[in-house]
Protein backbone atom coordinates (compact mmCIF):
# COMPACT_ATOMS: atom_id res chain seq x y z
CA UNK A 1 0.00 0.00 0.00
CA UNK A 2 0.70 3.39 -0.29
CA UNK A 3 1.81 5.11 3.37
CA UNK A 4 3.50 8.64 1.76
CA UNK A 5 3.58 10.47 -1.85
CA UNK A 6 5.08 13.37 -2.39
CA UNK A 7 5.83 15.40 -5.56
CA UNK A 8 7.65 18.45 -6.26
CA UNK A 9 8.00 20.83 -9.36
CA UNK A 10 5.38 18.47 -11.24
CA UNK A 11 2.89 20.31 -13.45
CA UNK A 12 1.00 22.89 -10.64
CA UNK A 13 2.94 21.62 -7.83
CA UNK A 14 5.96 24.49 -7.72
CA UNK A 15 6.68 23.67 -4.40
CA UNK A 16 6.61 19.81 -2.54
CA UNK A 17 3.35 18.25 -1.74
CA UNK A 18 2.61 15.64 0.40
CA UNK A 19 -0.11 13.12 0.74
CA UNK A 20 -0.08 11.30 4.07
CA UNK A 21 -2.31 8.09 4.00
CA UNK A 22 -1.49 7.17 7.81
CA UNK A 23 -5.12 6.72 9.26
CA UNK A 24 -6.04 7.77 12.85
CA UNK A 25 -7.71 6.07 15.66
CA UNK A 26 -11.21 5.93 15.06
CA UNK A 27 -13.93 2.95 16.19
CA UNK A 28 -16.20 3.36 12.83
CA UNK A 29 -15.96 2.35 9.51
CA UNK A 30 -12.92 0.21 10.71
CA UNK A 31 -12.99 -1.26 6.91
CA UNK A 32 -11.94 2.22 5.26
CA UNK A 33 -8.47 1.73 6.64
CA UNK A 34 -5.94 -1.29 6.57
CA UNK A 35 -2.86 -2.19 8.37
CA UNK A 36 -3.28 1.52 9.69
CA UNK A 37 -3.40 3.52 6.29
CA UNK A 38 -6.44 5.06 4.69
CA UNK A 39 -7.53 2.70 2.19
CA UNK A 40 -10.08 4.24 0.68
CA UNK A 41 -9.78 8.28 -0.08
CA UNK A 42 -11.85 11.01 -1.29
CA UNK A 43 -10.21 14.57 -2.55
CA UNK A 44 -12.00 17.58 -2.27
CA UNK A 45 -11.22 20.95 -3.58
CA UNK A 46 -11.81 23.69 -5.51
CA UNK A 47 -11.17 24.10 -9.36
CA UNK A 48 -7.71 24.49 -10.56
CA UNK A 49 -6.05 23.29 -7.41
CA UNK A 50 -4.11 20.56 -9.11
CA UNK A 51 -6.82 17.12 -8.21
CA UNK A 52 -6.41 15.61 -11.27
CA UNK A 53 -2.97 16.68 -11.37
CA UNK A 54 -2.77 14.49 -7.96
CA UNK A 55 -3.79 11.40 -10.12
CA UNK A 56 -1.00 12.08 -12.84
CA UNK A 57 1.55 12.73 -10.62
CA UNK A 58 0.97 8.95 -8.58
CA UNK A 59 0.51 7.31 -12.04
CA UNK A 60 3.97 9.04 -13.38
CA UNK A 61 6.08 5.70 -11.79
CA UNK A 62 3.93 3.52 -14.12
CA UNK A 63 5.59 4.99 -17.26
CA UNK A 64 8.97 3.71 -16.52
CA UNK A 65 8.52 1.21 -13.53
CA UNK A 66 6.18 -1.49 -15.96
CA UNK A 67 5.21 -2.34 -19.29
CA UNK A 68 1.34 -1.03 -19.08
CA UNK A 69 -1.06 1.68 -20.12
CA UNK A 70 0.78 4.76 -20.11
CA UNK A 71 -0.55 8.13 -18.90
CA UNK A 72 -2.36 9.62 -22.01
CA UNK A 73 0.43 12.54 -23.55
CA UNK A 74 -2.31 15.28 -23.62
CA UNK A 75 -1.92 15.21 -19.77
CA UNK A 76 1.68 15.50 -19.51
CA UNK A 77 1.82 19.30 -20.91
CA UNK A 78 4.13 21.67 -18.64
CA UNK A 79 5.41 18.21 -17.12
CA UNK A 80 7.88 20.53 -15.25
CA UNK A 81 6.36 23.66 -13.39
CA UNK A 82 6.51 26.86 -15.45
CA UNK A 83 6.89 29.32 -12.67
CA UNK A 84 10.07 27.40 -11.49
CA UNK A 85 13.88 27.49 -11.75
CA UNK A 86 14.60 23.79 -10.94
CA UNK A 87 14.97 21.54 -14.40
CA UNK A 88 13.44 18.88 -12.99
CA UNK A 89 10.08 16.85 -10.79
CA UNK A 90 10.81 14.77 -8.27
CA UNK A 91 8.72 12.20 -6.83
CA UNK A 92 8.63 10.01 -3.85
CA UNK A 93 6.51 6.81 -2.85
CA UNK A 94 6.34 5.58 0.67
CA UNK A 95 4.87 2.31 0.09
CA UNK A 96 4.03 -0.69 3.14
CA UNK A 97 3.95 -4.39 2.77
CA UNK A 98 2.96 -5.51 6.45
CA UNK A 99 5.49 -5.28 8.24
CA UNK A 100 8.33 -3.97 5.65
CA UNK A 101 8.69 -0.18 4.53
CA UNK A 102 10.51 0.69 0.77
CA UNK A 103 10.82 4.11 -0.18
CA UNK A 104 11.49 4.73 -3.95
CA UNK A 105 12.03 8.45 -5.16
CA UNK A 106 13.12 9.86 -8.53
CA UNK A 107 14.04 12.77 -10.63
CA UNK A 108 12.81 13.17 -14.31
CA UNK A 109 13.70 16.08 -16.81
CA UNK A 110 10.48 15.18 -19.04
CA UNK A 111 8.34 12.36 -18.87
CA UNK A 112 10.73 9.54 -20.40
CA UNK A 113 14.11 11.49 -19.40
CA UNK A 114 15.43 9.89 -16.06
CA UNK A 115 18.18 11.39 -14.35
CA UNK A 116 18.36 9.75 -10.77
CA UNK A 117 16.53 6.75 -8.49
CA UNK A 118 16.47 6.17 -5.26
CA UNK A 119 15.71 2.55 -3.43
CA UNK A 120 15.77 2.19 0.21
CA UNK A 121 14.37 -1.52 1.93
CA UNK A 122 13.60 -1.14 5.55
CA UNK A 123 15.83 1.77 6.25
CA UNK A 124 18.57 0.40 3.53
CA UNK A 125 20.12 1.97 0.66
CA UNK A 126 20.14 -0.54 -1.70
CA UNK A 127 20.25 1.82 -4.82
CA UNK A 128 21.25 5.34 -5.64
CA UNK A 129 21.56 5.96 -9.44
CA UNK A 130 22.49 9.01 -10.91
CA UNK A 131 22.19 8.61 -14.88
CA UNK A 132 24.56 11.53 -15.60
CA UNK A 133 27.38 10.78 -12.67
CA UNK A 134 29.39 7.62 -13.04
CA UNK A 135 30.37 7.68 -9.24
CA UNK A 136 27.04 7.77 -8.02
CA UNK A 137 25.81 4.81 -9.47
CA UNK A 138 25.33 2.55 -6.48
CA UNK A 139 23.64 -0.75 -6.63
CA UNK A 140 23.64 -2.92 -3.21
CA UNK A 141 25.47 -6.63 -4.15
CA UNK A 142 22.35 -8.35 -2.76
CA UNK A 143 19.72 -6.87 -5.12
CA UNK A 144 21.84 -6.83 -8.27
CA UNK A 145 23.63 -9.93 -7.66
CA UNK A 146 26.10 -11.07 -10.70
CA UNK A 147 24.03 -8.54 -13.40
CA UNK A 148 26.61 -6.44 -14.86
CA UNK A 149 24.69 -2.87 -15.20
CA UNK A 150 25.57 -0.85 -17.99
CA UNK A 151 22.68 1.40 -18.84
CA UNK A 152 23.69 3.93 -21.72
CA UNK A 153 19.64 4.49 -22.24
CA UNK A 154 18.40 6.71 -19.55
CA UNK A 155 14.84 6.32 -20.86
CA UNK A 156 15.55 2.50 -19.14
CA UNK A 157 15.08 2.53 -15.54
CA UNK A 158 17.61 0.79 -13.57
CA UNK A 159 14.99 -0.48 -11.00
CA UNK A 160 13.04 -1.93 -13.54
CA UNK A 161 16.15 -3.42 -14.99
CA UNK A 162 17.11 -5.14 -11.78
CA UNK A 163 13.91 -6.73 -11.35
CA UNK A 164 13.37 -7.74 -15.02
CA UNK A 165 17.19 -9.57 -14.58
CA UNK A 166 17.56 -11.05 -11.57
CA UNK A 167 16.37 -13.79 -9.45
CA UNK A 168 14.36 -11.99 -6.94
CA UNK A 169 12.39 -13.96 -4.32
CA UNK A 170 8.38 -13.54 -5.06
CA UNK A 171 7.78 -12.84 -1.32
CA UNK A 172 10.81 -9.92 -0.99
CA UNK A 173 9.01 -6.06 -0.19
CA UNK A 174 11.40 -5.30 -3.87
CA UNK A 175 9.18 -7.67 -5.72
CA UNK A 176 5.85 -6.56 -3.93
CA UNK A 177 6.55 -2.59 -4.72
CA UNK A 178 6.66 -3.73 -8.40
CA UNK A 179 3.62 -5.94 -8.24
CA UNK A 180 1.77 -3.20 -6.49
CA UNK A 181 3.12 -0.62 -9.21
CA UNK A 182 2.53 -3.26 -11.54
CA UNK A 183 -1.68 -3.21 -10.55
CA UNK A 184 -1.89 0.37 -10.12
CA UNK A 185 -5.49 1.57 -12.42
CA UNK A 186 -6.21 5.20 -13.45
CA UNK A 187 -9.20 6.50 -15.14
CA UNK A 188 -11.33 9.32 -15.76
CA UNK A 189 -15.28 9.09 -15.00
CA UNK A 190 -15.84 11.78 -17.71
CA UNK A 191 -16.94 12.15 -21.30
CA UNK A 192 -13.56 11.30 -23.26
CA UNK A 193 -13.88 7.84 -23.64
CA UNK A 194 -11.89 4.93 -21.82
CA UNK A 195 -9.10 6.91 -21.03
CA UNK A 196 -6.83 4.73 -18.79
CA UNK A 197 -3.53 4.16 -17.25
CA UNK A 198 -2.07 1.19 -15.59
CA UNK A 199 -2.70 -2.28 -14.75
CA UNK A 200 -3.36 -3.50 -18.31
CA UNK A 201 -2.76 -2.45 -22.26
CA UNK A 202 -4.98 -1.94 -25.23
CA UNK A 203 -8.07 -0.62 -26.15
CA UNK A 204 -10.76 -2.92 -25.80
CA UNK A 205 -14.08 -2.14 -26.58
CA UNK A 206 -16.13 -1.70 -23.32
CA UNK A 207 -19.35 -3.65 -25.03
CA UNK A 208 -16.73 -6.62 -26.47
CA UNK A 209 -15.85 -6.64 -22.35
CA UNK A 210 -19.31 -7.09 -21.38
CA UNK A 211 -19.84 -10.06 -23.81
CA UNK A 212 -17.05 -11.63 -22.92
CA UNK A 213 -17.96 -11.46 -19.02
CA UNK A 214 -21.35 -13.19 -20.01
CA UNK A 215 -22.55 -10.86 -16.82
CA UNK A 216 -25.33 -8.48 -19.01
CA UNK A 217 -28.03 -9.34 -16.31
CA UNK A 218 -26.01 -8.63 -13.50
CA UNK A 219 -25.24 -4.62 -15.51
CA UNK A 220 -29.34 -4.62 -15.32
CA UNK A 221 -29.24 -5.03 -11.77
CA UNK A 222 -26.53 -2.83 -11.45
CA UNK A 223 -28.28 -0.18 -13.68
CA UNK A 224 -31.43 -0.84 -11.35
CA UNK A 225 -29.84 0.02 -8.18
CA UNK A 226 -29.24 3.47 -9.96
CA UNK A 227 -32.74 4.54 -10.62
CA UNK A 228 -31.93 3.00 -14.61
CA UNK A 229 -34.63 0.24 -15.66
CA UNK A 230 -32.96 -1.30 -19.00
CA UNK A 231 -33.95 -4.74 -20.47
CA UNK A 232 -30.70 -5.74 -22.51
CA UNK A 233 -29.67 -8.45 -24.94
CA UNK A 234 -26.72 -9.03 -27.75
CA UNK A 235 -27.03 -9.25 -31.15
CA UNK A 236 -23.93 -9.66 -34.00
CA UNK A 237 -23.84 -8.05 -36.95
CA UNK A 238 -21.44 -8.51 -39.61
CA UNK A 239 -19.06 -10.26 -36.63
CA UNK A 240 -19.79 -7.64 -34.49
CA UNK A 241 -21.82 -7.70 -30.78
CA UNK A 242 -23.89 -5.21 -30.44
CA UNK A 243 -25.93 -4.40 -26.98
CA UNK A 244 -29.19 -3.55 -28.00
CA UNK A 245 -31.75 -1.86 -25.29
CA UNK A 246 -35.11 -3.47 -25.81
CA UNK A 247 -38.40 -1.65 -25.04
CA UNK A 248 -42.14 -1.73 -25.79
CA UNK A 249 -43.80 0.42 -28.37
CA UNK A 250 -47.43 0.49 -28.49
CA UNK A 251 -47.30 -3.65 -27.58
CA UNK A 252 -44.94 -4.58 -29.80
CA UNK A 253 -41.25 -5.32 -28.54
CA UNK A 254 -38.62 -2.52 -30.38
CA UNK A 255 -34.79 -2.62 -29.86
CA UNK A 256 -32.25 -0.20 -30.16
CA UNK A 257 -27.98 0.31 -29.65
CA UNK A 258 -27.74 0.56 -25.82
CA UNK A 259 -25.20 3.31 -26.67
CA UNK A 260 -27.61 5.89 -29.01
CA UNK A 261 -30.17 5.76 -26.11
CA UNK A 262 -27.28 5.77 -22.57
CA UNK A 263 -27.04 9.22 -21.23
CA UNK A 264 -23.66 10.53 -20.02
CA UNK A 265 -24.24 9.37 -16.42
CA UNK A 266 -25.53 5.82 -17.75
CA UNK A 267 -22.66 5.70 -19.77
CA UNK A 268 -19.90 6.54 -16.94
CA UNK A 269 -21.92 3.92 -14.68
CA UNK A 270 -21.41 1.64 -17.71
CA UNK A 271 -18.03 2.80 -17.47
CA UNK A 272 -17.09 1.90 -13.88
CA UNK A 273 -19.15 -1.67 -14.16
CA UNK A 274 -16.81 -2.62 -16.64
CA UNK A 275 -13.81 -2.11 -15.04
CA UNK A 276 -14.82 -3.34 -11.85
CA UNK A 277 -15.93 -6.74 -13.29
CA UNK A 278 -12.63 -6.69 -15.32
CA UNK A 279 -9.79 -5.68 -12.65
CA UNK A 280 -11.35 -5.26 -9.26
CA UNK A 281 -10.26 -8.51 -7.86
CA UNK A 282 -7.04 -8.00 -9.30
CA UNK A 283 -5.91 -4.26 -8.99
CA UNK A 284 -3.93 -3.35 -5.87
CA UNK A 285 -4.65 0.80 -6.38
CA UNK A 286 -7.30 2.78 -8.01
CA UNK A 287 -7.82 5.99 -8.96
CA UNK A 288 -10.99 7.91 -10.58
CA UNK A 289 -10.69 11.74 -11.41
CA UNK A 290 -13.98 13.58 -11.50
CA UNK A 291 -15.59 9.75 -10.72
CA UNK A 292 -19.11 11.31 -10.30
CA UNK A 293 -19.14 14.21 -12.19
CA UNK A 294 -22.49 13.39 -14.28
CA UNK A 295 -23.53 11.63 -11.22
CA UNK A 296 -27.09 11.88 -9.16
CA UNK A 297 -25.85 12.01 -6.05
CA UNK A 298 -27.54 8.64 -5.10
CA UNK A 299 -25.81 7.49 -7.56
CA UNK A 300 -22.64 8.92 -6.01
CA UNK A 301 -23.20 7.43 -2.88
CA UNK A 302 -24.20 4.03 -4.57
CA UNK A 303 -20.52 4.02 -6.23
CA UNK A 304 -18.53 4.70 -2.84
CA UNK A 305 -20.59 2.00 -1.12
CA UNK A 306 -19.86 -0.60 -3.57
CA UNK A 307 -16.08 0.76 -3.48
CA UNK A 308 -15.74 0.75 0.24
CA UNK A 309 -16.71 -3.05 0.07
CA UNK A 310 -14.36 -3.66 -1.80
CA UNK A 311 -11.02 -4.36 0.61
CA UNK A 312 -8.25 -5.48 -1.53
CA UNK A 313 -7.20 -2.33 -2.82
CA UNK A 314 -6.21 1.36 -2.21
CA UNK A 315 -8.50 3.57 -3.53
CA UNK A 316 -8.24 7.64 -4.25
CA UNK A 317 -11.80 9.30 -5.89
CA UNK A 318 -11.85 13.30 -6.44
CA UNK A 319 -15.10 15.20 -6.26
CA UNK A 320 -16.82 18.27 -5.78
CA UNK A 321 -19.94 16.38 -4.11
CA UNK A 322 -19.90 17.79 -0.23
CA UNK A 323 -23.28 15.02 0.38
CA UNK A 324 -20.61 12.09 0.18
CA UNK A 325 -18.75 13.88 3.34
CA UNK A 326 -21.18 11.58 5.89
CA UNK A 327 -19.38 9.13 8.21
CA UNK A 328 -21.66 6.93 7.04
CA UNK A 329 -19.56 6.70 3.83
CA UNK A 330 -16.28 8.15 4.86
CA UNK A 331 -13.95 9.26 7.86
CA UNK A 332 -12.11 12.68 9.32
CA UNK A 333 -8.89 11.16 7.95
CA UNK A 334 -10.13 9.25 4.63
CA UNK A 335 -11.53 12.62 3.47
CA UNK A 336 -8.86 15.03 1.98
CA UNK A 337 -8.94 18.61 0.97
CA UNK A 338 -6.98 19.79 -1.51
CA UNK A 339 -5.50 23.68 -1.79
CA UNK A 340 -2.84 25.25 -3.54
CA UNK A 341 0.21 22.90 -2.81
CA UNK A 342 -1.43 21.49 0.12
CA UNK A 343 -3.53 17.81 0.56
CA UNK A 344 -5.21 17.39 4.26
CA UNK A 345 -6.97 15.15 5.87
CA UNK A 346 -10.17 16.64 7.57
CA UNK A 347 -8.74 15.29 11.06
CA UNK A 348 -5.65 17.24 10.21
CA UNK A 349 -7.50 20.19 9.28
CA UNK A 350 -8.83 21.56 12.51
CA UNK A 351 -7.88 21.34 16.01
CA UNK A 352 -11.47 20.18 17.13
CA UNK A 353 -12.09 16.35 17.78
CA UNK A 354 -14.82 14.95 15.16
CA UNK A 355 -17.09 12.09 16.39
CA UNK A 356 -18.81 10.35 14.20
CA UNK A 357 -22.02 12.19 15.13
CA UNK A 358 -20.62 15.50 13.60
CA UNK A 359 -21.85 16.21 10.31
CA UNK A 360 -18.79 16.68 8.17
CA UNK A 361 -20.62 17.98 4.85
CA UNK A 362 -22.08 21.13 7.15
CA UNK A 363 -18.48 21.25 9.76
CA UNK A 364 -17.01 22.05 5.67
CA UNK A 365 -19.59 24.48 4.52
CA UNK A 366 -19.26 26.68 7.80
CA UNK A 367 -15.46 26.84 7.15
CA UNK A 368 -14.90 24.51 10.41
CA UNK A 369 -11.40 23.15 8.44
CA UNK A 370 -8.32 24.81 7.70
CA UNK A 371 -7.95 25.81 3.66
Amino acid sequence: MIKQFEVENFKGFKDTLVMDFTAREYAFNKNLVKDGIVNKAIVYGKNGVGKSGLGIALFDIIRHLTDKEKMPNQYLANYINLDSDLPYARFKYVFQFDDDIVIYEYQKKNPDYLLQEKLWINDTLVIDFNYFDKNQQFVEKSLAGDLRIELLDNTLSITKYIYRNTPIKADSPFTKMMQFCDNMLWYRGLSDGNTYCGFTNGGALLIEKLYESGKIRDFEEFLKSNSLDYKLKFITVNGIHVLMAVYDKSGEEKETPFLSVASTGTMALFLFYIWSISAFTKISFLFIDEFDAFFHYESAENIVLRLNKAKSFQSILTSHNTYLMQNKLTRPDCCFIMTNNKITSLFNSTEKEIREAHNLEKMYINGAFNE
